[in-house]
């Protein structure tokens, strides 16, 4: 038992994360049978797996949220399994776990709520290996970019089912596709980190809207049309309003349990600027970066309470992949200028246009505004402030310029935004006095 704990330990507990996950795709909506008054029915298997073919066969364009077109427990076993192949994935590559690999688990665990799935990834997986043997470089070396390459997913399955082609052309076009993003992704993200001087923890997101952009405009050109989706709802919201403070508390507990004076290392932690390349597991501990996931959970869990938030599929999603960079760069002391900055636009907009209703646009643009954080935790509250308004404002027109193919919308105007503050801040308003220390290199 010890050494199962151990483990467990080891990989940030999130096996457990599968486990819970695989549970609620088959017993979450019998149990919210019963609870209506509408007695246990006990039929989950045909129900998951009918809507888990709904999943593999859906365009997956921003925004599609899986519960919406295929129910909770399809979507459960979606992310559980998708989680759990890039687990096994680490196994077999004998990668050690650390900040940025448990990000890039956790990131995929929640756009499986609204975009990712195995049919969509694997061609782009396919891509990157091919490229590791072309380039005779070990496939493991490239482990962080296949973690976060498969923001793009929504281009292989648009192409395959959302122009209406024949499936005969459609599905090989689609593969092909992947595979060349694939392929081209690993050099062009090592590329892109310059432009934004690592002030984008979701740099990957800033390349694959680039790449994006491009398969866009090459699809209008052979006049194929590709069409943004709105399919979401919100009548889930009782159901992630209960998961996310648990599994939050859950990890708070954990790292207590394992280290009493975690708190010390998680201080030392909040000192930091979250620039990258940030690894906080392996120079703070599991521990820390558990407490700060569970941190960072309850204050999303408290905002969205407090504002009333429609939880959703997606936005459960977002919130769970922004948290996720509580290992890579994040933490609550550099990301709560940034939130507030957001909230203050976001308030702003409403005022100007007369209309008081949170859109699920503006919660998905607040949460994800926390790929910025380093910019607060590097230049001060000041330029939090800032780029968290501008996040507000640039965010919306970026999905035009990329087609919605780029899951990580937020990455690709994030990579702008952080460009422009530093511009800013280093060469036009130069400040002497720096915030936060750069976390130790990988």
């Amino acid at each position: 038992m010890r050494k199962v704990l151990s483990y467990l330990h080891k990989h940030y507990y999130l096996e457990i994360f599968v486990f819970v996950f695989f549970l609620l795709s088959f017993f979450i909506e019998p149990m919210m049978e019963a609870v209506s008054g509408n007695g246990f029915i006990f039929n989950p298997v045909e129900q998951v797996f009918s809507g888990y073919y709904k999943i593999m066969i859906s365009p997956s364009i921003l925004i599609t949220d899986y519960v919406y077109i295929a129910g909770l427990g399809a979507t459960f076993f979606n992310v559980s399994t998708i989680m759990l192949l890039n687990l096994l994935m680490l196994q077999a590559l004998r990668i050690k776990m650390n900040g940025p690999i448990f990000a890039g688990i956790i990131m995929i665990g929640g756009f499986s709520f609204f975009g990712k799935n195995i049919w969509n990834t694997l061609p782009i997986y396919l891509g990157i290996y091919l490229y590791s043997l072309f380039k005779k470089t070990p496939f493991r070396q490239f482990i962080i970019t296949i973690l976060f390459s498969t923001g793009i997913s929504p281009l292989v399955s648009y192409t395959m089912f959302g122009f209406g082609l024949h499936l005969g052309i459609s599905i090989p076009l689609g593969i092909i596709s992947g595979v060349l993003v694939g392929f081209i992704i690993p050099v062009f993200a090592s590329h892109t980190i310059i432009f934004h001087e690592g002030y984008n923890l979701y740099n990957t997101g800033f390349a694959l809207g680039i790449l994006s952009a491009f398969f866009y405009a090459v699809f209008r050109f052979c006049g194929l049309k590709v069409v943004s989706e709105s399919l979401y709802n919100s009548e889930t919201s009782v159901v992630f309003y209960y998961i996310l403070p648990i599994l939050s508390s859950l990890c708070i507990i954990l790292a207590f349990i394992n280290d009493h004076s975690v708190y010390k290392k998680y201080w030392s932690l909040l000192k930091t600027n979250g620039r990258l390349i940030s690894d906080y597991g392996g120079e703070f501990g599991e521990d820390a970066v558990l407490l700060n996931f569970g941190v960072l959970g309850m204050v999303s869990f408290l905002i969205c309470l407090i504002f009333r938030v429609p939880m959703n599929g997606v936005i459960f999603g977002t919130i769970f992949a922004a948290i996720g960079f509580a290992g890579y760069g994040l933490h609550i002391r550099n990301v709560a200028p940034i939130w507030i900055g957001c909230g203050l636009t976001i308030f702003v907009g409403m005022a100007i246009q007369g209309d008081y209703t949170l859109t699920i646009s503006s919660i998905m643009m607040f949460f994800f505004a926390s790929g910025l954080a380093p910019i607060a935790g590097r230049y001060g509250i000041g330029y939090g402030l800032l780029i968290g308004s501008m996040h507000i404002i640039m965010t919306p027109i970026m999905i035009s310029f990329q087609g919605g193919f780029d899951l990580y919308n937020n990455g690709l105007a994030a990579g702008f935004e952080a460009a422009i503050v530093t511009v800013l801040a280093e060469k036009i308003f130069v400040r002497r006095k720096r915030h936060g220390r750069k976390s130790k290199d990988l």
